[in-house]
């Protein structure tokens, strides 16, 4: 089981709470805790993306990125997987 570190968690949130897909810029600017670098955002995303958590899609030049699954399902995962140990 793949876990969230803390950045890509917050960044999970993000997507979580959008109810649309979101380019790399709307969310850096929605992670008003923090001041991240757009390449540092966009490289969470990619492994993000990778990993499994979040989808993409091209639309002309940018990514637009949503969650893969909820957060329920994520944190259902997360229980079954400690149960397990």
């Amino acid at each position: 089981m793949n876990r969230l570190g803390e950045l890509e968690r917050a960044i999970m949130d993000v997507l979580w709470e959008s109810d649309t897909q979101l380019t790399v810029r709307q969310v850096g600017s929605r992670l008003t805790a923090r001041d991240l670098a757009h390449t540092t955002v966009m490289t969470v995303l990619d492994r993000l993306a990778k990993k499994g958590f979040a989808r993409r899609e091209r639309d002309g030049r940018a990514w637009l990125y949503r969650a893969a699954a909820s957060r329920e399902a994520y944190v259902t995962e997360l229980m079954l997987f400690a149960l397990d140990q």
